[in-house]
Protein backbone atom coordinates (compact mmCIF):
# COMPACT_ATOMS: atom_id res chain seq x y z
CA UNK A 1 0.00 0.00 0.00
CA UNK A 2 1.09 3.48 -0.87
CA UNK A 3 1.08 6.20 1.58
CA UNK A 4 1.64 9.86 1.12
CA UNK A 5 5.21 10.88 1.68
CA UNK A 6 4.08 14.38 3.49
CA UNK A 7 1.00 13.40 5.08
CA UNK A 8 1.18 9.60 5.35
CA UNK A 9 -2.58 9.18 3.70
CA UNK A 10 -3.08 6.95 1.60
CA UNK A 11 -2.48 8.01 -1.80
CA UNK A 12 -4.98 7.29 -4.83
CA UNK A 13 -5.96 7.94 -8.32
CA UNK A 14 -3.31 8.16 -10.76
CA UNK A 15 -0.25 7.87 -8.52
CA UNK A 16 -0.61 4.16 -7.91
CA UNK A 17 1.63 1.95 -10.52
CA UNK A 18 0.97 -1.64 -9.63
CA UNK A 19 1.10 -0.96 -5.89
CA UNK A 20 4.12 1.01 -5.55
CA UNK A 21 4.48 5.39 -5.46
CA UNK A 22 6.41 6.07 -8.60
CA UNK A 23 9.09 9.01 -8.02
CA UNK A 24 9.58 8.61 -12.37
CA UNK A 25 9.46 12.02 -13.98
CA UNK A 26 7.20 10.79 -16.44
CA UNK A 27 4.70 9.40 -14.37
CA UNK A 28 3.72 13.29 -12.82
CA UNK A 29 2.14 16.29 -14.81
CA UNK A 30 4.95 19.00 -14.83
CA UNK A 31 3.82 21.96 -12.91
CA UNK A 32 4.49 25.23 -14.90
CA UNK A 33 5.18 28.37 -13.21
CA UNK A 34 2.09 30.90 -12.13
CA UNK A 35 0.22 27.38 -12.14
CA UNK A 36 -2.56 26.80 -9.48
CA UNK A 37 -2.45 24.38 -6.58
CA UNK A 38 -5.50 22.41 -5.39
CA UNK A 39 -4.37 22.06 -1.31
CA UNK A 40 -6.70 22.27 1.51
CA UNK A 41 -8.09 25.87 1.21
CA UNK A 42 -9.03 26.10 -1.96
CA UNK A 43 -6.62 27.42 -5.29
CA UNK A 44 -4.20 30.04 -4.66
CA UNK A 45 -1.87 31.51 -6.69
CA UNK A 46 1.46 29.76 -6.04
CA UNK A 47 4.60 32.28 -5.60
CA UNK A 48 6.88 32.62 -7.96
CA UNK A 49 9.64 33.24 -5.77
CA UNK A 50 12.71 31.29 -5.88
CA UNK A 51 14.25 29.47 -3.25
CA UNK A 52 13.53 26.82 -0.77
CA UNK A 53 9.67 25.76 -0.42
CA UNK A 54 7.55 26.38 2.32
CA UNK A 55 6.21 23.62 4.30
CA UNK A 56 2.48 23.54 3.89
CA UNK A 57 -0.30 26.06 2.63
CA UNK A 58 1.16 28.03 0.20
CA UNK A 59 0.11 32.18 0.01
CA UNK A 60 0.41 34.41 -2.75
CA UNK A 61 3.30 37.20 -2.41
CA UNK A 62 2.42 40.23 -4.15
CA UNK A 63 4.67 42.64 -5.64
CA UNK A 64 5.41 46.01 -3.75
CA UNK A 65 7.67 48.92 -4.11
CA UNK A 66 9.76 49.56 -1.17
CA UNK A 67 10.80 53.25 0.43
CA UNK A 68 14.33 52.46 1.33
CA UNK A 69 14.12 56.28 2.88
CA UNK A 70 10.82 56.08 4.69
CA UNK A 71 9.76 59.01 6.88
CA UNK A 72 13.53 60.07 6.75
CA UNK A 73 12.65 63.27 5.04
CA UNK A 74 9.61 64.32 7.29
CA UNK A 75 10.49 66.41 10.81
CA UNK A 76 7.76 66.27 12.90
CA UNK A 77 5.56 65.07 10.17
CA UNK A 78 6.89 68.21 8.02
CA UNK A 79 9.09 67.41 4.41
CA UNK A 80 12.25 68.31 5.91
CA UNK A 81 12.91 69.83 2.44
CA UNK A 82 10.69 72.67 4.03
CA UNK A 83 12.08 72.79 6.78
CA UNK A 84 15.00 74.09 5.38
CA UNK A 85 13.73 76.41 3.07
CA UNK A 86 12.09 77.90 6.04
CA UNK A 87 15.17 78.10 8.24
CA UNK A 88 16.75 80.02 5.47
CA UNK A 89 14.31 82.26 4.89
CA UNK A 90 14.78 83.10 8.38
CA UNK A 91 18.17 83.30 8.34
CA UNK A 92 18.08 85.49 5.17
CA UNK A 93 15.14 87.77 7.25
CA UNK A 94 17.21 88.57 10.36
CA UNK A 95 20.34 89.38 8.09
CA UNK A 96 18.20 92.06 6.34
CA UNK A 97 17.44 93.52 9.13
CA UNK A 98 20.97 93.67 10.94
CA UNK A 99 21.95 95.26 7.77
CA UNK A 100 19.13 97.88 7.60
CA UNK A 101 19.70 98.79 11.41
CA UNK A 102 23.33 99.36 10.87
CA UNK A 103 22.58 101.66 7.86
CA UNK A 104 20.70 103.47 9.59
CA UNK A 105 23.06 103.97 12.73
CA UNK A 106 25.74 104.70 10.02
CA UNK A 107 23.81 107.40 8.80
CA UNK A 108 22.46 108.62 11.86
CA UNK A 109 26.30 108.83 13.13
CA UNK A 110 27.42 110.51 10.02
CA UNK A 111 24.72 113.19 10.40
CA UNK A 112 26.08 113.74 14.24
CA UNK A 113 29.83 113.40 13.33
CA UNK A 114 31.01 117.30 14.41
CA UNK A 115 27.77 117.93 16.66
CA UNK A 116 29.40 117.30 20.03
CA UNK A 117 28.77 120.00 23.23
CA UNK A 118 32.23 121.59 22.87
CA UNK A 119 32.25 121.74 27.44
CA UNK A 120 31.08 118.58 27.73
CA UNK A 121 30.49 115.49 25.33
CA UNK A 122 28.07 113.73 27.75
CA UNK A 123 25.53 116.74 27.35
CA UNK A 124 24.10 117.24 23.88
CA UNK A 125 25.26 119.74 21.35
CA UNK A 126 23.23 122.94 21.51
CA UNK A 127 22.42 123.29 25.20
CA UNK A 128 23.93 126.28 26.81
CA UNK A 129 27.43 126.34 28.69
CA UNK A 130 25.27 127.01 32.00
CA UNK A 131 23.11 124.27 32.02
CA UNK A 132 26.07 122.09 30.42
CA UNK A 133 28.30 122.83 33.50
CA UNK A 134 24.92 122.33 35.99
CA UNK A 135 24.67 118.80 34.58
CA UNK A 136 28.35 118.01 34.11
CA UNK A 137 28.52 118.75 37.84
CA UNK A 138 25.44 116.42 38.42
CA UNK A 139 26.85 113.51 36.33
CA UNK A 140 30.38 114.29 38.01
CA UNK A 141 28.68 113.72 41.73
CA UNK A 142 26.80 110.62 40.29
CA UNK A 143 29.68 109.13 39.17
CA UNK A 144 31.55 109.92 42.29
CA UNK A 145 28.33 108.47 44.28
CA UNK A 146 28.65 105.27 42.66
CA UNK A 147 32.36 104.65 43.50
CA UNK A 148 31.70 105.67 47.45
CA UNK A 149 28.82 102.95 47.41
CA UNK A 150 31.28 100.41 45.44
CA UNK A 151 33.54 101.13 48.39
CA UNK A 152 31.56 101.82 51.57
CA UNK A 153 33.67 99.37 53.16
CA UNK A 154 36.99 101.33 53.31
CA UNK A 155 34.75 103.95 55.68
CA UNK A 156 35.05 103.33 59.15
CA UNK A 157 32.44 105.97 60.09
CA UNK A 158 29.11 105.49 58.64
CA UNK A 159 28.42 109.43 58.95
CA UNK A 160 30.71 109.81 55.88
CA UNK A 161 28.49 107.84 53.88
CA UNK A 162 25.38 109.69 55.32
CA UNK A 163 26.87 113.06 54.34
CA UNK A 164 27.39 112.18 50.77
CA UNK A 165 24.11 111.04 50.61
CA UNK A 166 22.54 114.22 52.20
CA UNK A 167 24.67 116.91 51.22
CA UNK A 168 25.46 116.24 47.60
CA UNK A 169 28.08 119.32 47.91
CA UNK A 170 30.27 117.12 50.12
CA UNK A 171 29.92 114.05 47.80
CA UNK A 172 33.84 115.18 46.38
CA UNK A 173 35.71 115.07 49.88
CA UNK A 174 33.49 111.86 50.86
CA UNK A 175 35.12 110.22 47.82
CA UNK A 176 38.97 110.92 48.24
CA UNK A 177 38.55 110.53 52.39
CA UNK A 178 40.03 106.68 52.22
CA UNK A 179 43.18 108.07 50.63
CA UNK A 180 43.47 111.83 52.34
CA UNK A 181 46.14 112.58 54.39
CA UNK A 182 44.50 113.30 57.99
CA UNK A 183 46.45 116.33 58.12
CA UNK A 184 45.25 119.58 58.61
CA UNK A 185 46.23 122.59 56.16
CA UNK A 186 45.94 126.77 56.32
CA UNK A 187 43.34 128.67 54.76
CA UNK A 188 44.85 130.47 52.31
CA UNK A 189 42.08 133.11 51.04
CA UNK A 190 42.16 136.45 51.62
CA UNK A 191 39.91 137.71 54.81
CA UNK A 192 38.49 141.26 55.18
CA UNK A 193 37.41 142.44 59.07
CA UNK A 194 33.85 142.63 59.16
CA UNK A 195 32.92 140.10 56.63
CA UNK A 196 32.81 136.15 57.53
CA UNK A 197 33.62 133.74 54.98
CA UNK A 198 31.38 130.64 54.80
CA UNK A 199 33.36 127.65 55.56
CA UNK A 200 32.38 124.31 55.48
CA UNK A 201 32.84 121.52 58.25
CA UNK A 202 33.92 118.91 55.18
CA UNK A 203 36.41 121.28 53.31
CA UNK A 204 39.45 119.47 52.44
CA UNK A 205 41.66 122.08 54.48
CA UNK A 206 40.99 120.03 57.76
CA UNK A 207 37.48 117.79 57.21
CA UNK A 208 39.23 114.65 57.54
CA UNK A 209 40.97 116.01 60.98
CA UNK A 210 39.47 113.56 63.83
CA UNK A 211 37.56 115.67 66.20
CA UNK A 212 35.26 114.35 69.21
CA UNK A 213 35.91 110.26 67.74
CA UNK A 214 34.89 111.61 63.96
CA UNK A 215 36.34 113.12 61.62
CA UNK A 216 35.65 116.96 61.43
CA UNK A 217 33.69 116.86 58.19
CA UNK A 218 30.83 115.19 60.60
CA UNK A 219 31.01 116.79 64.16
CA UNK A 220 32.90 119.50 63.41
CA UNK A 221 30.53 122.39 63.54
CA UNK A 222 31.05 123.94 66.67
CA UNK A 223 34.91 124.82 66.02
CA UNK A 224 33.78 126.19 61.83
CA UNK A 225 31.12 128.23 63.73
CA UNK A 226 33.79 129.72 65.85
CA UNK A 227 36.41 129.91 62.96
CA UNK A 228 33.93 131.85 60.64
CA UNK A 229 33.49 134.42 63.18
CA UNK A 230 36.94 134.34 64.36
CA UNK A 231 38.13 135.45 61.06
CA UNK A 232 35.29 138.03 60.13
CA UNK A 233 35.81 140.23 63.24
CA UNK A 234 39.73 139.82 63.34
CA UNK A 235 40.30 140.10 59.52
CA UNK A 236 42.65 137.27 60.14
CA UNK A 237 43.22 133.44 59.28
CA UNK A 238 45.39 132.31 61.41
CA UNK A 239 42.65 129.90 63.24
CA UNK A 240 40.62 127.43 61.00
CA UNK A 241 38.49 125.01 62.29
CA UNK A 242 41.42 122.62 62.47
CA UNK A 243 42.93 124.81 65.04
CA UNK A 244 39.87 125.51 66.79
CA UNK A 245 38.88 121.75 67.15
CA UNK A 246 42.50 120.97 68.36
CA UNK A 247 42.12 123.77 71.34
CA UNK A 248 38.49 122.36 72.41
CA UNK A 249 40.07 118.76 72.41
CA UNK A 250 42.87 119.62 74.82
CA UNK A 251 40.23 121.43 76.79
CA UNK A 252 37.86 118.57 77.26
CA UNK A 253 35.26 120.52 75.85
CA UNK A 254 34.27 118.74 72.40
CA UNK A 255 31.60 116.96 74.52
CA UNK A 256 27.76 117.10 74.10
CA UNK A 257 25.42 116.20 71.28
CA UNK A 258 26.63 119.19 69.16
CA UNK A 259 30.09 117.60 70.15
CA UNK A 260 31.16 120.71 71.70
CA UNK A 261 30.35 122.55 74.90
CA UNK A 262 29.23 126.04 75.53
CA UNK A 263 31.63 126.33 78.18
CA UNK A 264 34.63 126.29 75.68
CA UNK A 265 33.03 129.60 73.93
CA UNK A 266 33.38 131.75 77.66
CA UNK A 267 36.99 129.62 78.22
CA UNK A 268 38.27 131.00 74.75
CA UNK A 269 37.76 134.23 73.77
CA UNK A 270 39.95 135.93 75.78
CA UNK A 271 42.73 133.71 74.28
CA UNK A 272 41.61 134.78 70.35
CA UNK A 273 41.10 138.07 71.55
CA UNK A 274 37.51 138.37 71.74
CA UNK A 275 34.48 139.39 73.73
CA UNK A 276 31.86 136.72 74.99
CA UNK A 277 28.52 137.34 76.03
CA UNK A 278 25.23 134.98 76.44
CA UNK A 279 21.55 135.65 76.38
CA UNK A 280 18.24 134.40 76.42
CA UNK A 281 17.39 133.33 73.03
CA UNK A 282 14.16 135.77 71.85
CA UNK A 283 13.44 137.24 68.45
CA UNK A 284 14.29 141.15 70.30
CA UNK A 285 17.36 140.07 71.94
CA UNK A 286 18.04 138.43 68.79
CA UNK A 287 17.63 141.38 66.21
CA UNK A 288 19.36 143.75 68.96
CA UNK A 289 22.68 141.95 68.96
CA UNK A 290 23.13 141.43 65.37
CA UNK A 291 22.61 145.27 65.02
CA UNK A 292 25.37 145.64 67.42
CA UNK A 293 27.52 144.40 64.91
CA UNK A 294 28.28 141.05 67.13
CA UNK A 295 27.76 137.39 65.89
CA UNK A 296 25.30 135.30 67.46
CA UNK A 297 26.53 131.59 67.69
CA UNK A 298 23.18 128.83 68.48
CA UNK A 299 23.68 125.22 69.12
CA UNK A 300 20.39 124.43 67.38
CA UNK A 301 18.40 121.42 68.73
CA UNK A 302 17.82 118.14 66.62
CA UNK A 303 14.84 118.86 64.67
CA UNK A 304 15.05 122.09 63.71
CA UNK A 305 17.12 123.69 61.15
CA UNK A 306 18.54 119.91 60.65
CA UNK A 307 17.84 116.59 61.75
CA UNK A 308 21.08 116.78 64.22
CA UNK A 309 22.32 119.47 67.00
CA UNK A 310 24.92 121.84 65.61
CA UNK A 311 26.37 124.91 66.26
CA UNK A 312 24.88 127.63 63.76
CA UNK A 313 26.69 131.20 63.08
CA UNK A 314 23.91 134.16 62.36
CA UNK A 315 26.02 136.82 60.49
CA UNK A 316 24.04 139.64 60.04
CA UNK A 317 20.18 141.15 59.54
CA UNK A 318 18.94 142.37 56.72
CA UNK A 319 16.84 145.65 55.82
CA UNK A 320 13.90 143.78 55.70
CA UNK A 321 14.74 141.88 59.49
CA UNK A 322 15.36 138.20 58.29
CA UNK A 323 18.26 137.02 59.14
CA UNK A 324 21.59 135.44 57.42
CA UNK A 325 22.77 132.20 58.02
CA UNK A 326 26.09 130.18 58.14
CA UNK A 327 25.27 126.73 58.85
CA UNK A 328 28.60 125.20 58.21
CA UNK A 329 26.83 121.70 57.56
CA UNK A 330 24.28 122.66 55.58
CA UNK A 331 24.23 124.92 52.01
CA UNK A 332 20.35 124.60 52.00
CA UNK A 333 19.81 125.66 55.14
CA UNK A 334 22.30 128.70 54.20
CA UNK A 335 21.19 129.11 50.81
CA UNK A 336 18.22 131.94 52.64
CA UNK A 337 17.17 134.42 54.94
CA UNK A 338 15.40 133.28 58.09
CA UNK A 339 12.77 134.75 60.36
CA UNK A 340 14.40 135.83 63.89
CA UNK A 341 11.66 134.73 65.67
CA UNK A 342 12.43 130.99 63.92
CA UNK A 343 15.61 131.29 64.68
CA UNK A 344 15.36 132.08 68.11
CA UNK A 345 13.14 128.73 69.11
CA UNK A 346 15.92 126.46 67.82
CA UNK A 347 17.71 127.32 70.74
CA UNK A 348 17.87 128.61 74.39
CA UNK A 349 20.67 130.67 74.43
CA UNK A 350 22.20 133.17 72.25
CA UNK A 351 26.22 133.00 72.64
CA UNK A 352 27.38 136.41 71.37
CA UNK A 353 30.79 136.82 70.15
CA UNK A 354 32.54 140.48 69.16
CA UNK A 355 35.73 142.41 68.59
CA UNK A 356 36.59 144.60 71.73
CA UNK A 357 36.09 147.83 70.10
CA UNK A 358 33.16 146.83 69.03
CA UNK A 359 31.77 145.59 72.52
CA UNK A 360 32.69 148.80 74.46
CA UNK A 361 30.63 150.96 72.07
CA UNK A 362 27.75 148.89 73.02
CA UNK A 363 28.21 149.20 76.47
CA UNK A 364 27.86 152.49 75.64
CA UNK A 365 24.36 152.98 74.49
CA UNK A 366 23.19 150.63 77.42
Amino acid sequence: MAYNNDTGRLRTGSDRAGGSYSHAQGSRRPITPQGTYHGPRGTRQRSTLKGPSRKGPGYPVRARSINFQGNRNRIFGIDRRLVILGALAVVLLVLLIVGISSCVRGCTSEQQTGDVNPVDARVAAGVSEELTNQFAEQLNQDEKLAAIAASADRYSDQGLLELALTVPEAIDFVASYPDAEKVAQPYDEAVTQGTAPQLWCWDARWGAVDYAGHPLAVSGSGPTAISMAYMGLTGKSDRTPADIAQAATEAELATGDSALSADYLSAAAEELGLTYANYVSNGDNLSQMLDAGTYLLIEAKAGTLTDTAHWVLLVTENEDGSVVVYDPTSPEVSAHPWAPATLASCCDTLHALSASDVADDADSTE
